[in-house]
């Protein structure tokens, strides 16, 4: 289901001309702790891969908020190369278009692509504990069904790589902040956001088997992704991006 390649990973039970892929830490493709010249020339490696061009692809500045936005050909190039004219306050892109690159960078915060496979409309999210908090898999959802009239049964998700529950050591004050997700292992404490939101998707009507997992630790697996939690500042981005070609 998730393919290791040179650069990336890549799901290989999406609809035919789509391309969901999550890039490895062999090459940092965030604006963290390297020159924008470095970072074109990164994300511009990856997107070749992929028959992609730099002025396809369309970011969002990712404030951990639950702000979703509909993209297409007026908005290319957005924070494809410059954090500063990424789409402000957003954390998840949805898309009709053909050929428009949509793409989250993260380092532990879960990924999710979501794909309306009878009406051809694409989105990802950026799914860290405060968006998830905020609901924002739900929010884009309700985005894709109140401007496509997209319906849950028809949406296929993917989770990439995240931190999971084995290594999201989390305080007492989460336990204010969600009811289901959350477990204790002795004086511990530990959050699981994709158990979140699958049950958040759930609710609003995606089907149990639509629902794909690539079940990947980037803690566990720091030496194929970058971890916040494990490098901290010095840590980079992976790319998680989908397309419809």
């Amino acid at each position: 289901m998730f393919k290791e390649l040179e650069n990336y990973f890549r799901f290989q039970n999406t609809p035919k001309g789509i391309k969901a892929i999550v890039s490895k830490r062999n090459i940092n493709v965030g604006f963290h702790n390297q020159k924008e010249s470095q970072i074109k020339k990164n994300r511009e490696k990856i997107l070749a891969e992929l028959g992609l061009r730099i002025d396809q692809l369309i970011c969002a500045q990712q404030i951990h908020s639950n702000g979703v936005c509909i993209v297409g050909r007026d908005e290319k190039g957005r924070g494809a190369i410059r954090y500063s004219d990424a789409l402000a306050d957003i954390d998840a892109l949805i898309t009709k278009e053909k050929n428009i690159a949509i793409a989250v960078f993260c380092a532990d915060c879960l990924p999710i692509f979501l794909i309306d496979k009878k009406k051809d409309i694409i989105a990802i999210v950026h799914a860290g504990w405060k968006s998830t908090k905020k609901a924002i898999v739900k929010n884009t959802i309700f985005a894709m069904k109140q401007v496509f009239d997209t319906q849950p049964k028809d949406v296929l998700v993917y989770f990439g790589p995240a931190i999971r529950r084995c290594c999201f050591e989390v305080g007492e004050e989460f336990l204010g902040y969600f009811k289901r997700g959350i477990y204790r292992s002795g004086s511990k404490i530990f959050l699981d956001t994709a158990e979140v939101n699958y049950l958040q998707l759930r609710e609003v009507g995606v089907i149990e088997k639509n629902i794909f997992d690539s079940k990947i630790c980037t803690v566990c697996s720091n030496d194929k992704f970058f971890s916040y939690r494990k490098e901290k500042e010095s840590c980079g981005r992976q790319m998680a991006l989908i397309v419809r070609q």
